[in-house]
């Protein structure tokens, strides 16, 4: 199930030149409920970071249960760009 999954990893990412230049490190981000299943893989979504609000590429989405790891992370604010998804989405 998609809506379980909770955690995003993702790179930075700016438009520089019309050009996207992505950051190749890795960071998490906690997706709030209310965003669960509509995030997907090659997204670019805006989170909190730094004080500021920036645009980030998803490379994984995973599910974490804060609990029990103690991590806790920024969340992300809303989706900005999604890929095409030729897959039909399951209706509820």
């Amino acid at each position: 199930m998609t809506n379980d999954r909770n955690t995003i990893t993702a790179f930075h990412c700016r438009k520089r030149n019309g050009e996207l230049k992505v950051y190749p490190k890795p960071y998490n981000w906690h997706i709030p409920k209310r965003l669960r299943g509509q995030i997907q893989q090659g997204d670019i979504v805006l989170v909190k970071s730094q004080g500021r609000k920036k645009p980030v590429l998803v490379i994984d989405i995973s599910r974490e249960e804060l609990e029990e790891t103690g991590r806790y992370y920024k969340r992300v604010i809303k989706v900005l760009d999604q890929v095409n998804n030729k897959k039909e989405q399951p209706t509820k």
